[in-house]
């Protein structure tokens, strides 16, 4: 898992980045920094272990990307192309997804707690055991996705599909929705009491 090393600077709460003493926000240069980071982590080699928080990534393309136990806790991404990716047990907890596309992705035990996730589409991915606990979810589609041991409970859900999805045992007690749809899925199988 990752490591967990505080940033050197007193007084801060964020984790230190890999090879580094501080966080990004106190780092010498911090945008040429994150910029060095983007790069390391967009190519075909599978990454672990990263720790990159509180960071606003936007209009970036992490197709085929491979992350596993990865911290990206309160980030902000804006138009980030998942595409085809592959990430395993990462945490994403209260983060803000808007206008991101997870497509073909195989994220399975993942933590997404707590996040906003606008105009996101998820169709044909493999969110498996992941951790959903807590969302606002709006104008997204999970379609075509496996589900199996989600959790939703306690999510606000506005205008989101889990059309032809796999819910075996995905939890959904407790959620507020307003116009979900769940046609073709096996929504029988999950909980929602």
């Amino acid at each position: 898992m990752f490591k967990c090393v505080p940033c050197a600077v007193e007084g801060c709460r964020r984790y230190a980045l890999e090879d580094m003493y501080t966080c990004l926000h106190h780092a010498e240069n911090s945008e040429e920094v994150l910029k060095s980071l983007i790069s390391s982590i967009n190519d075909s080699h599978r990454h672990r272990d990263i720790v990159m928080t509180d960071v606003h990534l936007k209009d970036l393309d992490f197709s085929e990307i491979q992350l596993t136990t990865s911290d990206f806790a309160r980030c902000i991404f804006e138009n980030v192309n998942f595409s085809n990716s592959k990430v395993q047990a990462c945490f994403f907890d209260f983060c803000l997804f808007e206008n991101c596309t997870f497509d073909g992705s195989d994220a399975r035990h993942s933590v997404v707690a707590g996040s906003k996730l606008i105009h996101c589409s998820f169709t044909d991915t493999l969110l498996i055991h992941t951790n959903f606990m807590g969302v606002d979810a709006r104008d997204s589609d999970f379609s075509s996705s496996d589900l199996y041991y989600s959790n939703f409970s306690s999510s606000h859900l506005v205008n989101v599909k889990f059309v032809d999805c796999n819910l075996k045992n995905a939890d959904f007690r407790f959620t507020d929705r307003d116009n979900v749809s769940f046609k073709y899925s096996n929504y029988e199988e999950a909980s929602f009491s």
